[in-house]
């Protein structure tokens, strides 16, 4: 299996019209901090890794399948039957729902890292130069997936990030932005171990790098900007809903949170306490 992976990398290489087409699938899980009660690893979310040469999507595949739906009209009409079925036959559970919400592509023709994502009800997405991180390659290694795996290090976007690469897979990719060590990151953890990425499947693939379901939908930003509006929107969820709808009253039940109480009315921890992913905004 690992010839045969090294094999269509090679020829991959060579093969242009080859560019938009995956020829590898990786599953990870992510772990991050509970934004609620700070609770470490107190999330979790499953994501797809599409790559093929200098080309990769890094998404949810149930988020991605709900897009998918509310993309048409046909679509929506079946969810909402779905979900209907689901509510009168007492399985809310069964109600398809979003897990993972954002979608990170990488385009080797014009050297992009698209990513999208939503805040709150809004969605935003922005473009920047496909990520050169400064890596520092260990002599530590470990087996995953059964792979032999290198240990490297490198600060990213405010956090230090501590990876797990293979050689054996020969492409410079990775979960969310993470790429540029020579082979698949196969996983990935943050310094303090907030936010973590472990590949639990890979396997070979002719799946097509498509482009984003709803993508006219997104509001076009840049990651400062983004990040921001997302911190905001936390830091006081209400009054942005409210902006949002020119102020139309709408009101949300105080949650009592570690951290926060019923008389400050705060959902979500203040970034002093737990903050995003990228903290350099």
């Amino acid at each position: 299996m690992k010839y045969i992976f090294s094999l269509i990398f090679i020829a991959l290489a060579i093969t242009v019209s080859a560019q938009q087409e995956a020829k590898i699938e990786v599953s990870y899980t992510e772990y991050q901090p509970n934004m609620r009660t700070g609770e470490k690893n107190g999330t979790s979310h499953q994501y797809i890794l599409l790559a093929s040469g200098d080309d990769s999507k890094f998404f949810s595949p149930r988020t991605e399948y709900i897009d998918s739906l509310n993309s048409t009209p046909e679509g929506k009409a079946k969810y909402q039957e779905m979900a209907r079925s689901a509510y009168l036959g007492g399985k809310i559970e069964d109600i398809p729902r979003a897990d993972g919400s954002y979608y990170v592509v990488k385009s080797g023709a014009d050297n992009k890292l698209y990513y999208y994502d939503k805040v709150g009800t809004e969605r935003f997405c922005y473009e920047e130069d496909t990520p050169q991180l400064n890596w520092v390659v260990g002599d530590s290694t470990k087996t995953i997936l059964g792979y032999e795996c290198f240990l490297a290090s490198s600060d990213y976007h405010g956090r230090k990030w501590i990876v797990w690469f293979s050689p054996e897979i020969p492409v410079a990719a990775g979960p969310w932005k993470l790429q540029g060590v020579p082979g698949l990151i196969l996983e990935a953890s943050t310094e303090d171990g907030l936010y973590r990425f472990v590949a639990d499947g890979i396997q070979q693939t002719e799946k097509l790098i498509s482009p984003i379901y709803l993508a006219n939908e997104y509001e076009k930003t840049d990651r400062i900007k983004y990040l921001k509006a997302k911190r905001g929107f936390m830091d006081n969820p209400v009054g942005a809903i409210n902006a949002q709808f020119s102020g139309s009253g709408v009101s949300i039940r105080s949650v009592k949170i570690s951290g926060g109480s019923d008389s400050d009315g705060k959902l979500y921890m203040a970034r002093e306490t737990i903050d995003f992913i990228e903290t350099d905004y």
